[in-house]
């Protein structure tokens, strides 16, 4: 009980501290209550201008990938059918004002009136010749007579540029976007050129700022800059640096916090304005009340110092045994990690030097999310699946991420797991806890082991096997204007080459002819090998007509033809080799593997028979 006792009295000790302390800073605390305000208000205008930045940049990107789309839907077909490339562009008119495909050297091809020439600014340099995007950055005006912005992306055929996709998206739209900025009544963000010019400012910049100037450095010149931004020419100087900043502004009796946050289109800037009338209204003020306003703060002093202990006894005790399963994780070079979610709080138990080349802090609010920008790329939707984790009935997580090394710059894989806490009574997300752990040697060894399991050891693509099971899945889920080509590829005279040359000829003509098909196909195709010299490859292919869909299918047939003309050479003797090739098309004569199989090897037969050297598509029989 003594020891109790003694306990407890330092506890009360502690709070009699607290109050005392609590006295003698509270007068001094007014004046700084505002300069923390501002302080805070800055920093939170900052992080929400940067956050809506990105937003904005990701709706601008968006609509060019909807541009490069289009760019590749048309590149086989935009010299030779008209009406199926007009037919494409009205698929495509609806996510922007106005819509054309231009000549490389500027001029209308298809689609609306563009008045601007590209030839302006570098423009056609930039699309034709650096094959970039772009995004005009100031003001024109489309079919309709609105105001818009310009986005414009290079059509590429075999790498050579052979036309530009371009199109508008409206002021209006953008507005909409911009005033679903802030969190006030006296708050507002716009969009401005390097040079202070308006491009889209949005009905609550209207009510708030517009009005006041045509241009936003001359809006400021005919105000007061106060802090430590002081003139019009610091923050030019500022802008051309892309620099992101706050500061002060006075105008006709208001005053104003602002940010501006560079863009990565169109040498925008994004401005945000906020009243600065609010934020100083939430700081402390001193009256009457002010003995009032210290019995609460010594009320609320004695009842948070009470929570504080309580939570600190129970947050050291959760700590401790954190500590004992990070030592032994250490042993398996691994670490334990806690995500709080109310407050947010992020923290790392074991040895983070050793397993990221950096010694991990403890992150609270907004930054817990920083940890993310360490996750490769390619691995980054990891924080979607975390996120619905949260949100159903599972308990238990686990995937594979690659995470960068900070000493080395390099990637590694790792294994996170976790168990998600909820609270026993509400039911709400409590923790986050979990394991990150080196997955480097497993990983790789179980990739040796899977390609071992599904790949052909002479050649390294399918196995036959492998390949049935993989095409099987494809024309299990066909969508859309998707359609799976079959080929089946059949050396013509291998035979000669194993007789006549020896079998080390033989195997590497069979290896030769594998790199080939892997060549010609790098990308949305399977290719195996069924056995002997005989080869499939699985390719997909979105075709919105039947035309585009042969044109594609003769192309990659010609080209495998082509490839598989060689000669094979030893001493004096030589063999000449070529390949015959059979081909059918999911769905349309089939959608299951056998049927798809035997209709490439009719074709094919037609082929070996028909002089061999050549290519059929498979017709049904009439």
């Amino acid at each position: 009980m003594k020891k109790a006792f003694w306990s407890y009295e330092k506890i009360y000790i502690l709070l009699v501290a607290v109050l005392l302390i609590g006295a003698l800073c509270f007068s001094s605390m007014r004046g700084d209550v505002k300069q923390s305000t501002t302080r805070i208000a800055e920093e939170n205008l900052a992080s929400n201008a940067e956050i809506f930045a990105a937003y904005f940049d990701d709706m601008i990107e968006g609509s060019l990938n909807q541009l490069k789309q289009l760019g590749k839907a048309v590149n086989v077909s935009i010299y030779e059918d008209t009406s199926a490339t007009r037919e494409l562009l009205k698929g495509y008119r609806p996510l922007f004002s106005s819509l054309s495909i231009l000549t490389v050297q500027g001029t209308q091809e298809y689609g609306d009136h563009i008045t601007l020439k590209l030839d302006q600014a570098g423009m056609l340099q930039t699309l034709v010749y650096d094959k970039k995007p772009i995004v005009y950055s100031d003001m024109l005006y489309d079919q309709f007579d609105n105001a818009a912005v310009l986005l414009a992306v290079p059509i590429e055929v075999s790498g050579k540029v052979t036309g530009i996709v371009v199109g508008t998206v409206t002021i209006d739209d953008l507005n909409e976007l911009m005033d679903q900025w802030g969190y006030s009544q006296k708050g507002c963000a716009f969009l401005i050129s390097s040079k202070g010019n308006y491009v889209t400012k949005g009905k609550k910049f209207n009510e708030i700022l517009g009005g006041k100037a045509n241009n936003f450095f001359t809006y400021l010149g005919n105000g007061d800059l106060t802090g430590d931004i002081s003139s019009v020419s610091d923050i030019e100087h500022k802008v051309q640096r892309d620099d992101t900043f706050t500061f002060h502004h006075e105008y006709s009796g208001s005053d104003y916090l602002m940010a501006l946050h560079p863009s990565e289109y169109g040498n925008w800037y994004f401005g945000f304005a906020e009243g600065a009338e609010e934020i100083k209204s939430s700081g402390l003020t001193m009256g009457v009340g002010t003995k009032l306003y210290f019995a609460v703060f010594a009320a609320f002093g004695i009842l948070f110092l009470v929570v504080i202990v309580l939570l600190n006894h129970r947050d050291k005790l959760n700590c401790d045994a954190l500590e004992r399963y990070a030592i032994l994780d250490s042993m398996d070079k691994s670490v334990v990690f806690e995500f709080q979610f109310e407050p947010k709080r992020f923290r790392m138990f074991g040895d983070t030097m050793e397993m990221f080349g950096q010694e991990v802090s403890t992150l609270r609010g907004e930054e817990v999310y920083d940890v993310y920008q360490y996750v490769h790329e390619d691995d980054r939707s990891v924080r979607g699946r975390i996120h619905r984790f949260y949100d159903d009935e599972s308990r238990q997580f686990m995937s594979e991420i690659r995470i960068k090394n900070l000493a080395d710059g390099n990637y590694g894989w790792f294994r996170v797991s976790g168990i998600l806490v909820k609270d026993a009574r509400l039911g709400t997300n409590q923790k986050f806890l979990g394991k990150i752990e080196s997955a480097d040697q497993q990983i790789a060894e179980e990739k040796d082991l899977v390609q071992r399991a599904e790949n052909d050891l002479l050649t390294g693509v399918l196995n036959k096997k492998t390949m049935e099971e993989k095409v099987t899945k494809c024309l299990q889920h066909i969508e859309g204007h998707t359609h799976y080509i079959f080929f089946m590829v059949d050396l013509d005279n291998f035979k000669n080459v194993n007789d006549k040359l020896g079998h080390i000829y033989g195997d590497n003509a069979i290896v030769d002819t594998a790199n080939k098909l892997t060549e010609i196909f790098s990308n949305n195709a399977y290719v195996g090998r069924l056995g002997g010299d005989e080869f499939a490859v699985c390719a997909s292919y979105d075709a919105f007509d039947d035309e585009s869909l042969l044109s594609y299918i003769k192309k990659k047939a010609e080209q495998i033809c082509e490839a598989n003309r060689r000669t094979y050479t030893n001493g004096g003797v030589s063999i000449n080799i070529s390949s015959s090739v059979g081909i059918a098309i999911a769905p349309d004569f089939g959608q299951d593997f056998e049927t798809i199989y035997k209709m490439a090897d009719s074709a094919l037969y037609r082929s070996k028979n028909g002089g061999k050297n050549c290519f059929h598509i498979y017709k049904k029989e009439r």
